[in-house]
């Protein structure tokens, strides 16, 4: 299930997305998840995900890039700078495929896990459109977050003078 707030416009990659969204899950073995985005400066993270066993966090203003609280443990930060380029995301994601091709393993960003991600975020616009419960795979042929915000059903409020 979830729910979006498109009350400004945003784009990312000249596309339309939510300003903030809010994601429950809940996956087939019955782990469940509640992923919160679109952090305003204002202490709260950029992306939180709260699942059965713990909490994520990505993008903490004037904080961690990532840290992790697992079940009756203290808040973890790893350390990423042996793993991950400073700035450069592009290049990590290139070092990885090359050591996927030569291992034959997934690599971390693949096209599954993309079209699996992707999925995730229609369910989310099609579960604020529907305003119900959304099952996977998804069954729609459209974007619900462009069709609400051609008919006006999300966007930036119109005012009146």
């Amino acid at each position: 299930m979830g729910q979006i707030d498109c009350s400004e416009v945003r784009k990312v990659f000249g596309v339309p997305v939510e300003r903030y969204g809010l994601s429950y899950i809940v996956w087939q073995n019955g782990l469940t998840g509640l992923l919160v985005t679109g952090g305003d400066g204002s202490g709260i993270c950029q992306n939180r995900l709260i699942g059965t066993k713990g909490i994520i966090e990505v993008g903490v203003p004037k904080g961690p890039a990532l840290r992790v609280l697992s079940e009756g443990k203290e808040w973890v930060v790893p350390n990423l700078s042996d793993i991950t380029p400073p700035h450069n995301a592009t290049v990590l994601s290139v070092l990885d495929l090359i050591d996927a091709l030569k291992t034959g393993r997934e690599p971390e960003l693949s096209g599954r896990k993309a079209l699996q991600a992707t999925e995730l975020i229609f369910a989310t616009y099609e579960s604020a459109r529907r305003r119900a419960r959304i099952y996977l795979p998804l069954d729609i042929e459209d974007s619900p977050l462009l069709s609400m915000l051609e008919s006006g059903v999300v966007g930036p409020e119109k005012r009146t003078s």
